[in-house]
């Protein structure tokens, strides 16, 4: 560049720093950074009596920024290994280039729509927030698949035996912003803003750039709402780590976590598993009667599966295993004040083992104590897993440390439980003349959910996530490429389906 261009050049400006990150939200950051971990997924199945064009997504979006500051926002990662990342306002949204953020596929056939939706869910999880796009690039992906009614046979339709129009919206973000929850609410306000899109304000191009108010403000991160102080308890479990590394391995309780933990991130794979509304509910009416909570019995029969399908494939392995250990994930919304319809990183984890067991059915007061300890741990914040991690100095290195090492998870449960059905634009029932309920027709609703978070290099060797819209429960199985063989997973699903259904029937005790 010459000197008169150098003079004449516009300055640029240094980016508006909004806040630190929290505790959590450095963990993610600086995971994320060193590639040991992607993003999050929330997908939800969207129908409408008409099709949706980019002109008509994009003025929703405008709405969806507009309720969620945390949307707009970028990372400015710190100079020095320990520390601490900022969050920092970005200068606009640029929709006219929004391929970059925004993907549009169509499926091609009716049977080859699950295919296609699941091989789109593994690429999102497989494409990284790279350092250097984090200060110029929203830190979210949306990508829209719609569906075809188009058969081998005969049979050419773009809709429903409802005459609607069916879209998959797939929501990946990175998970310094938002949790699990998150992405629920981030579907809440795209639906919603959907049916209420301004059709009248003006030509594409007033729509074609967001730009975030000059006073943008965040919720401050959850440690500094919550009180994550370190007690007795977090002393006894600093003790622990530091014992386990003193005592002799025969003192130690033998784990099994599906070998070492590798040097670097291996692809996401997926199963998906749909749960049917009459099995779903007739397994929510047993689950109550025996007081066990979903995510403690989905804990517990992906365990089952485990053991399952390790006993078939590999029975050398399968004698190794005496405990399994799992992280269930837990909210703390409630403990901070905020309800389901905001974005933040709020949640915290308890670790569970459990023991080698034969039968699911023969495990329910190991789902009841679960039950209660999820209970008993969400109601307080002092003494959590999340308080640990400011113990760490160096994050990078912590996890880079752990390469080679035997991992220290099994898998994870994470539950999104029930969606509000008030704000997932399902309209409510009229009376016709004869005075029947009927569903009223409505515009833009949501029908179905998936949630889903890409592999971890140092986390749990696979993951079981579960969201349930109106009666429908989805589960998304995940693993790591090398850690299990796809067949092995393909196997598990299977098997974790067919406990599901088995526990919800009469055959299940």
């Amino acid at each position: 560049m010459s000197t008169t261009d150098a003079e004449t050049s516009p300055a640029v400006e240094p980016p508006t720093i909004l806040r630190q990150a929290g505790i959590l939200e450095k963990f993610h950051i600086i995971r994320s950074s060193i590639s040991f971990y992607n993003n999050v997924i929330v997908a939800a199945s969207y129908s409408s009596p008409e099709p949706l064009y980019p002109d008509r997504l994009v003025r929703a979006l405008h709405a969806v920024l507009s309720a969620h500051p945390i949307l707009s926002v970028g990372i400015q990662l710190p100079e020095e290994p320990t520390g601490t990342p900022s969050f920092i306002r970005l200068p606009s949204i640029n929709f006219a280039k929004s391929e970059k953020f925004i993907l549009w596929e169509s499926s091609s056939t009716s049977p080859g729509h699950a295919k296609e939706y699941k091989d789109l869910l593994c690429r999102l999880h497989n494409t990284p927030f790279p350092n250097e796009e984090l200060t110029t690039l929203p830190l979210w992906r949306l990508a829209v698949l719609k569906r075809s009614y188009n058969t081998p046979t005969a049979h050419n339709s773009e809709t429903n035996s409802e005459g609607r129009i069916d879209y998959e919206i797939i929501f990946s973000f990175h998970h310094a912003i938002a949790d699990g929850l998150s992405g629920a609410a981030f579907h809440y306000s795209l639906v919603s803003a959907l049916n209420n899109a301004d059709e009248n304000g003006g030509s594409r191009s007033n729509w074609d750039v967001y730009t975030p108010p000059q006073d943008l403000k965040l919720l401050p991160p959850m440690d500094e709402v919550l009180d994550f102080g370190m007690g007795l308890k977090t002393a006894g479990k600093v003790a622990g780590f530091i014992g386990k590394s003193i005592l002799p391995s025969f003192m130690q309780k033998s784990l099994w976590a599906a070998g070492k933990v590798p040097e670097k991130l291996s692809p996401t794979n997926v199963e998906v598993l749909n749960l049917e509304p009459y099995v779903l509910e007739n397994l929510v009416k047993k689950l109550k009667a025996k007081k066990v909570s979903m995510t403690a019995f989905l804990t517990y029969a992906a365990a089952g599966a485990l053991f399952s399908v390790m006993k078939a494939s590999d029975k050398d392995e399968f004698s190794k295993i005496k405990n399994v250990r799992v992280s269930v994930p837990m909210s703390y919304r409630k403990n901070a004040g905020w309800d389901n319809t905001i974005m933040a990183d709020c949640v915290g984890a308890i670790n569970w083992d459990i023991a080698k067991f034969k039968d699911v059915g023969g495990e329910v007061s190991g789902m009841k104590k679960l039950t209660l300890e999820l209970r008993k741990e969400s109601l307080v914040t002092r003494d959590s897993e999340v308080g640990l991690i400011a113990l760490v100095g160096d994050l990078a290195g912590f996890f880079k440390g752990q390469a080679g090492k035997d991992r220290e998870l099994t898998f994870e449960v994470s539950n999104l439980g029930i969606w509000d059905a008030d704000k997932t634009g399902h309209p409510k029932k009229e009376e016709d003349k004869e005075g029947k309920q009927e569903d009223a027709k409505g515009g833009w609703r949501i029908d179905n959910a998936l949630f889903s978070q890409s592999a971890s290099v140092a986390g749990p060797a696979f993951s079981v996530n579960a969201a349930t819209v109106g009666g429908n429960m989805g589960i998304v199985v995940q693993w790591m490429e090398g850690v299990f063989a796809d067949n092995v997973m393909e196997t598990l699903v299977q098997s974790l389906g067919r406990s599901l259904w088995a526990f919800a029937s009469k055959e299940g005790n």
